[in-house]
Order: C-alpha cells, then sequence, then structure tokens
C-alpha cells in the first residue's frame, strides 16, 4: 500500500500492530522517521508520550505501566497478551550513527532483539536487515511538496 500524507495528517494513517512486533522505518534524514514513530505510539497505541528522536542515545525505551483499567484493557484485547506482566515495552532505536552490525552487537542491544516480548521500532535498520527480520518495513518518501510523504507500508 503507498499512500501520499501531508506531514500533519499522518493520524490519518491507520494498520495493525501485533504484541512481538519489529518495525523498520526506511526514508532520507527528515523524511519523517521519528514522527511516524509518533503516531505509532501516540495514535495506533492510545499512549500520549512525548517522544524523542534516539539519534545520540540510540534507543529509547517506553515502558507503559498498565495501571489504568481502559488503557490496560485496549492494549491487552488488541494485542492478546496472556502475559501477567502490567509493563507494556516498546523500544526505539536509531542505528544512524552505527557503522555496522559488529558495533551493534558489541553493546549488546542483540538480547532485546532475540527475546522480543514487545514492539521495537528501528531507524535506519540496514545494518541488522541480515539478522532480524521484520513485521513491518514502513517506507517514507519525500515528494515535491516540502510537508508532503509518500508513505509505503508493507506488512511481512
Amino acid at each position: 500500500m503507498i499512500k501520499k500524507y501531508i506531514i500533519d495528517d499522518i493520524k490519518s494513517l491507520k494498520f495493525d500492530i501485533e504484541a512481538k512486533c519489529i518495525i523498520y522505518l526506511y526514508g532520507d534524514l527528515w523524511a519523517g522517521k521519528t514522527t511516524m514513530t509518533k503516531h505509532i505510539i501516540n495514535n495506533l497505541l492510545w499512549y500520549n508520550w512525548d517522544i524523542t528522536s534516539p539519534t545520540y542515545t540510540y534507543y529509547n525505551c517506553y515502558s507503559l505501566e498498565l495501571k489504568d483499567f481502559t488503557l490496560e484493557k485496549k492494549i491487552r484485547n488488541n494485542f492478546k497478551l496472556q502475559t501477567p506482566n502490567s509493563k507494556f515495552m516498546i523500544y526505539h532505536f536509531d542505528l544512524y550513527r552505527l557503522k555496522n552490525y559488529d558495533e551493534f552487537f558489541a553493546i549488546w542491544w542483540e538480547e532485546i532483539f532475540d527475546n522480543n516480548n514487545w514492539i521495537i521500532i528501528v531507524e535506519w535498520p540496514e545494518i541488522i536487515e541480515a539478522y532480524y527480520k521484520p513485521d513491518l518495513e514502513i517506507r517514507l518518501n519525500k515528494t515535491d511538496k516540502e510537508d508532503e510523504r509518500e508513505i509505503e507500508i508493507i506488512k511481512r
């Protein structure tokens, strides 16, 4: 599915995400990968969190405490969570500054991927493509209009 969206109207973009999901985000600098992550977490996962780019920290972890009954019910029903765990984890990686998989491996992040029980969103995933397969690929391409993006979503 390829559609064009004005960045401010990205909230209208809907797609299914399952628990234990790896999402790769592709696009040039300033294509909107972090904006897409904000949309996924704040609109599709129903949690209003201040999402920032992890370019310099490499990743952010958002731990959602499932204390709010309405939020917990939505998340548990939509993601069919069987775990009694009261946390819902989302990892947001930005691998732009890493040069190769060895750097990724040296930081021990493969443990998050190998033991994935939650949602992992990866900006600039090229260095790990051969090792981890995504459940969703989202490609953001700039168009002639500054505030418009062509978005392609591929479910694996």
